[in-house]
């Protein structure tokens, strides 16, 4: 699989997930650092150092829930074959990981996954965090996209 294509399935995925978050309800902003600061995201010759590394690693999503202003992270990541590994998420605050594959849609809370050293602790959006209580027919709306998008 080219690097091309693998880009491309990963916009594809964040704007899968940045259309059901708006569509729940919260106030989404592009964080990573290819909107951020797009001349610095070239894939052939990365940042390096530490700086580098955090400035790589910020997360894709900051999104807000209007109701209370409480403010979360959200990372995410296509997966093929739905696994993902400890290493590839960094240590942000109430980041929430939201893993696409061809399955569809699951999330993990970043710090009970590395606090079990366990990459099966994915759950469907609607076990977890502040998704519990949002819209279910949206996001199983949204579950069903991801599997017709990356059958």
């Amino acid at each position: 699989m080219s690097k091309r294509y693998n880009w491309a399935v990963g916009r594809k995925a964040e704007t899968l997930v940045y259309d059901m978050m708006k569509e729940l309800g919260f106030i989404v902003v592009r964080f990573g650092y290819e909107y951020l600061l797009p001349e610095f995201a070239n894939k052939k010759n990365p940042l390096k150092g530490p700086a580098g590394e955090l400035i790589r690693s910020q997360p894709d999503f900051v999104i807000v829930d209007p109701k209370d202003n409480h403010t979360y992270f959200i990372e995410v990541k296509y997966r093929k074959y739905g696994e993902i590994s400890n290493k590839s998420i960094k240590d942000y605050p109430e980041n929430y990981i939201v893993l696409v594959s061809p399955n569809g849609l699951l999330i993990a809370d970043w710090e009970y996954m590395i606090k079990n050293k366990n990459k099966s602790c994915f759950k469907l959006l609607t076990d977890i965090g502040p998704f519990k209580y949002k819209n279910k027919s949206i996001i199983m709306k949204y579950v069903e996209k991801a599997k017709q998008s990356f059958y």
